[in-house]
């Protein structure tokens, strides 16, 4: 069975992959005109960089769990 921690951990790896992922992607190839994609990719990858400071600190969390 997967712990709670592994599973944590796991969860916010593939999201931070798939937000940072979709920013490139939306830069790569526009779904909208104009520059409703460049918000869309901007908001993706200040997500992604939200998680990686969180995945840090919960990191940091179960250090000391």
């Amino acid at each position: 069975m997967i712990s709670l921690k592994t599973f944590h951990l796991f969860f916010i790896s593939l999201s931070i992959i798939l937000t940072i992922g979709y920013g490139i992607y939306e830069l790569l190839v526009p779904s909208n005109p104009g520059m409703v994609s460049v918000i869309f990719a901007l908001i993706s990858f200040a997500v992604g960089c939200s998680l990686i400071f969180y995945c840090f600190r919960v990191i940091q969390k179960f250090k000391t769990i």
